[in-house]
């Protein structure tokens, strides 16, 4: 049993763009770069490069010996002990 794609212009894809099922495709490839970068900037702009930072409050450091607060940076090691990013003074 052979199943009909529901996609290209033979299938009705522009009728469907017609009635606002589908975004509208952009003619220029210059308008389609645009559109592609304002995607990419929605998809991504929510991001935060500082959010990325682990936090271990509560645990021991392994190199100095002293708490982690809740302020502080720090990264896990492979033997899976958790490190100041940078052990006070």
């Amino acid at each position: 049993m052979t199943i009909r794609p529901d996609f290209g212009p033979e299938y009705g894809e522009d009728e469907r763009r017609e009635q606002g099922a589908l975004p509208a495709e952009p003619d220029d490839a210059a308008e389609r770069e645009i559109t592609d970068r304002e995607t990419e900037e929605q998809e991504t702009g929510h991001f935060d490069p500082e959010d990325n930072e682990a936090h271990a409050p509560g645990n021991v450091c392994e190199r100095c010996g002293r708490l982690i607060t809740a302020g502080q940076d720090a990264r896990r090691r492979l033997d899976g002990q958790w490190v100041h990013e940078e052990c006070p003074r």
